[in-house]
């Protein structure tokens, strides 16, 4: 689904809220601080984030707020009126403390606490209780799996994984026979790339000696840009804008590509040109999720990266920070200088929102790699 049509969940309880907050995040939490920031003026929650609970023998000032505290201010810097809900997922000597430390450093910097729970074996507790016969000392007792509000966030598409292990082993690169088949597709598609490359380029030069007799200007076998803006330059472009959309088209049909496609895709896509057209085009529909998993997955380190990032752009569309996060540092790993995958690392730690990075790509280009 795009950011533009997001789906609404209704939440009527702290069981509901409870229930949902794992497809906020993309996984079940554990040991965990959660933070959600809701409008005050509209209820609509902006920004889901999670935090390690501090070891058992660590105290709770320690905690790291930072990211908590960037994604509070980013949102008020808007001008947008928020306040939190705090969830700690754990045992209560360990949440307790955590969410008073928590709430102690939102208050500071100006964001109110609705309310602070504790979640933990099929139990809700309401920590901040102004209503003691409505919040029993054994908690209350939710199904995850059926509250109306897990079962709306499941038909809107949104998924739970077990936990952040699970959600970070849908990224793990293939191995064994998938990656030697890739290995072999990839090798083919550079070859192809490096012929037609070969190609534009002499094409650039006869047409830089037929034009500028005489010239002792820049070779135009060291100008990047000249070839790409050469006839078969740019037809090269063309027909790799053709290529990705045709692959776009088999993924939204929930048919993935094979190898050769894969392959010769995550190549391409070291083309600016197509790193950019593949950026506008992304959202945050569930199957471009899936493409873009399953193409960073089987690219070979080189062209990691490219996919990479798309992911991490779609996912931050859909509202999925943990996956995003996740994407982004699966781009850093294989291309530490991948421009575009830096400003993504800041953006996140910033705490930018779905419709920021909807208005960021449309609709003028954005940032080029």
């Amino acid at each position: 689904m795009s950011a533009t049509h997001r789906p609404t969940l209704r939440v009527h309880s702290i069981e509901d809220l409870a229930a949902l907050i794992p497809y906020l995040l993309g996984f079940h939490p554990h040991d965990s601080l959660v933070l959600v920031s809701v409008e005050d003026t509209t209820n609509r929650i902006r920004t889901a984030v999670r935090l390690d609970l501090p070891p058992a023998d660590a105290p709770s000032a320690d905690l790291d707020m930072d990211a908590v505290l960037r994604r509070a201010v980013a949102v008020l810097d808007e001008g947008v009126s928020i306040s939190a809900v705090l969830a700690g997922y754990g045992p209560v000597g360990r949440v307790e403390p955590t969410v008073t430390v928590a709430g102690e450093a939102l208050h500071a910097a100006g964001v109110a606490v609705r309310t602070a729970l504790r979640v933990a074996d099929g139990r809700v507790w309401c920590l901040r209780c102004t209503d003691p016969p409505a919040c029993p000392s054994d908690g209350i007792p939710f199904e995850a799996a059926t509250n109306p509000a897990a079962v709306a966030a499941v038909y809107a598409g949104l998924v739970a994984l077990p936990d952040r292990d699970a959600l970070a082993a849908t990224l793990a690169p293939v191995t064994g026979p998938a990656r030697q088949r890739m290995i072999a597709a990839t090798v083919a598609a550079c070859g192809l790339l490096a012929d037609v490359l070969d190609a534009a380029r002499t094409d650039s030069v006869a047409h830089h000696d037929r034009d500028n007799t005489g010239d002792t200007g820049e070779d135009p076998h060291d100008d990047p840009d000249a070839v790409l803006d050469s006839r078969l330059g740019r037809a090269l472009q063309a027909a790799a804008r053709t290529y990705l959309t045709q692959l776009q088209a088999r993924y939204r049909d929930g048919r993935p590509a094979d190898d050769e496609h894969a392959a010769t895709v995550t190549v391409l896509l070291d083309l600016p040109s197509l790193w950019e057209f593949a950026a506008r085009a992304t959202t945050g529909e569930a199957w471009q999720i899936q493409m873009w998993s399953d193409l960073a997955r089987r690219a070979e380190p080189p062209f990691t990266a490219p996919a990479a990032t798309l992911l991490a752009l779609c996912a931050l569309q859909a509202g999925h920070g943990a996956l995003a996060a996740m994407a982004v540092d699966r781009a850093l790993a294989a291309d530490p200088q991948d421009r575009f995958a830096q400003l993504l690392h800041q953006a996140i730690a910033t705490g930018i929102d779905p419709a920021t990075v909807t208005a960021l790509l449309s609709p003028t280009p954005g940032t080029a790699r």
